[in-house]
């Protein structure tokens, strides 16, 4: 259903079965995290490779906005669709958000594909999303890596786990519960 051009390559140790990814801020090449710990079947969508609908939708509620990337993976039983947002710097928590929403959207467009196009009616079904922001990513100073959890579950765009001065993240602590 995807591009392999919208597909980030995940890399494996050898003999290893986990693999990590390294996510790159397209408006920003220096600012990249690597996530390890991912399953070798995880699949890993750069989601702002898929063309904003700006021809036919209008900008009023931020509607065209999509995050950075999703990575959808089977770990130890849990099914987990992680949409991903990177900043470089501070950003606004709405902006975020907003931008969060949009890959929510981009995958509810891959469920009602495979649903109407595929016969596939539960496509995705069993997999629960989780959020996540990477901030300050940039050139990275000196500084311990700061996580806010406000919530306990990062389960929608509103309650995404932030995560800021860091260049390398466990994928296990993207999807804690």
């Amino acid at each position: 259903m995807i591009y392999d051009f919208a597909k980030v390559n995940i890399k494996s140790k050898s003999g290893s079965n986990k693999a990590s990814v390294t996510l790159i801020e397209s408006q920003s090449p220096t600012s990249k995290v690597v996530i390890s710990g991912l399953p070798l079947d995880a699949i890993v969508i750069k989601v702002d490779a898929f063309k904003s609908p700006d021809t036919i939708l209008t900008e009023t509620n931020s509607q065209r906005k999509r995050a950075d990337y999703i990575i959808v993976a089977n770990k130890n039983g849990k099914k987990n669709i992680v949409h991903i947002e990177m900043k470089t710097t501070r950003a606004r928590e709405k902006d975020i958000i907003n931008q969060l929403k949009g890959s929510v959207c981009f995958v509810g467009y891959c469920k009602e594909i495979a649903k109407e196009f595929w016969d596939i009616k539960n496509f995705l079904s069993e997999f629960s999303p989780r959020f996540v922001c990477f901030t300050r990513t940039g050139s990275i100073p000196k500084r311990p890596t700061r996580i806010n959890k406000k919530h306990p579950l990062n389960d929608t765009p509103a309650h995404m786990l932030k995560v800021s001065y860091t260049n390398n993240y466990h994928y296990n602590n993207l999807v804690v519960a």
